[in-house]
């Protein structure tokens, strides 16, 4: 996958396939392993009818840890530069958990480019006690009594990925590495969605693009009801359960989306 300056910070990116444009913007508030799991569940099996772009967002996965440009009118531009700089001027945009109020973001300011919108458990970030959580993970990280940035960050990180410690002890220690090499951009990213407030709420009616909203139903991350949320906003939507999937569907039910979304898809062309 290359790496190029995109919109103003040196972004890992990798395009797929020859067919319609598809953009997928993974999920988690900085850090992680950015869009790897998503190259690795759908790379090959989307390329015969879709040219599949992904990227890892600031702050996330093998792109850079920017000073700045950490706000979600700046995410969207993130996805704009990146289709410019492949001169692709429509494209079928999805967005997954965190991904998701990008994907929103950019169909509100380029709707004239986005074929269809795709929302993966995901939700608008206007729900209060979801809101609460996510300052409740960033008050970890910024506590200056723990003993340790190393220390703040696996707090942070079994508050996110409750668990996974004791169960995946090698994933978890490689994830708490990326975390502390992007510390910085990781309290950035989280202070940003926590600043969404109700800025894409209030305008989600102004969507008239054809959309599905997928859901698990026993998300635990971003509960079901957040979904229903935007479905009850947005025109020209569709709301599709999968009954018992927990939240991160792009990796836990990778076959399922797939045979929801390639349809869909399909039936609304780029024209």
């Amino acid at each position: 996958m290359p790496q190029d300056i995109i919109n103003g910070y040196k972004m890992h990116y990798g395009v797929y396939g020859s067919g319609e444009p598809l953009i997928m913007i993974h999920g988690g508030l900085g850090g992680g392993e950015g869009s790897a799991s998503i190259v690795s569940h759908h790379s090959q099996q989307l390329t015969s009818d879709f040219k599949l772009i992904v990227f890892d967002r600031r702050a996330s996965g093998k792109s850079e840890s920017s000073l700045d440009g950490y706000s979600i009118t700046n995410y969207s531009r993130d996805v704009s530069a990146l289709l410019d700089h492949l001169s692709v001027g429509k494209a079928h945009i999805l967005g997954s958990s965190a991904g998701g109020p990008i994907a929103i973001q950019f169909a509100l300011d380029n709707p004239q480019r986005t074929a269809t919108l795709s929302l993966v458990n995901t939700m608008s970030y206007v729900d209060e006690n979801q809101r609460n959580i996510r300052r409740g993970e960033l008050e970890l990280l910024d506590n200056t009594e723990a003993s340790s940035q190393r220390t703040q960050a696996a707090n942070a990180l079994d508050v996110r990925r409750p668990g996974m410690r004791e169960a995946e002890p090698e994933h978890f220690q490689k994830l708490l590495d990326l975390h502390l090499k992007q510390y910085d951009g990781i309290v950035k990213t989280m202070r940003s969605y926590i600043d969404i407030g109700n800025s894409i709420e209030i305008r989600l009616s102004e969507l008239d693009i054809p959309t599905i909203i997928i859901h698990g139903s026993a998300d635990s991350r971003i509960p079901i009801r957040c979904g229903h949320a935007l479905n009850d906003r947005i025109k020209n939507s569709s709301f599709i359960t999968i009954d018992g999937a927990e939240h991160g569907l792009l990796a836990n039910e990778p076959d399922k989306l797939r045979r929801t979304l390639e349809p869909f898809w399909l039936h609304n062309p780029i024209n």
